[in-house]
C-alpha cells in the first residue's frame, strides 16, 4: 500500500463509478465522522471517475473545485475511508500529492484501484496550502499510522 497502478480501464466502454471525497484545509475529518447514515457533507466533493484515476488526476480535479489547491507547494493528504469488520469506519493513509513538482513521498501516479479502493469507501483529504505544506502533511500520515 500504496501498489503499483493496475492496466488501464477503457473509459468509453466502462460506467464510471461515484467518488465521495471529503475535504478539509489543515487536517483530516475524524473517522468518527463517517458512518452509513452520516458524513460530513459540507465538505465532500463528488467525482465520477474510473478505478484506474490516479491520485495526481484526482488533486487537479480538485485544483479546480478548491483554488488554494494550484499554489505552488500546496500539498493533498489522502486517506481513504471504510467500514472495518465491526461496522466502524476507519481510515488508512494513502499518501501525499502537489500539483506541479514529484516530492519524495508522492502517490499521484497510484490508482484507486492500486489501493484496493472499493466502490463506498470514501476518501479524506487534508489540503496543506504552503505556508503549513509539507511538514504538517508528513505529522499527519505519521499522527494517522500510529492510530492505527
Amino acid at each position: 500500500f500504496p501498489e503499483p497502478s493496475e492496466a488501464p480501464v477503457d473509459r468509453e466502454q466502462v460506467c464510471p463509478i461515484l467518488l465521495r471525497l471529503f475535504c478539509k484545509f489543515g487536517e483530516h475529518h475524524q473517522d468518527t465522522l463517517f458512518s452509513y447514515e452520516q458524513q460530513p457533507v459540507a465538505d465532500e466533493v463528488r467525482v465520477h471517475t474510473w478505478k484506474d484515476a490516479t491520485f495526481g488526476e484526482l488533486t487537479e480535479l480538485l485544483a479546480q473545485v478548491h483554488r488554494e489547491v494550484r499554489q505552488a507547494n500546496t500539498r493533498l493528504s489522502f486517506k481513504v475511508v471504510y467500514p472495518n469488520s465491526s461496522g466502524s469506519f476507519v481510515s488508512t493513509p494513502i499518501g501525499i500529492t502537489s500539483l506541479g513538482r514529484r516530492i519524495h513521498d508522492d502517490v499521484s501516479r497510484t490508482s484507486l484501484a492500486g489501493i484496493k479502493f472499493t466502490t463506498g469507501d470514501f476518501l479524506s483529504v487534508a489540503i496543506y496550502p504552503a505556508k503549513s505544506g509539507y511538514t504538517q502533511a508528513k505529522e499527519d500520515e505519521r499522527g494517522a499510522e500510529a492510530k492505527g
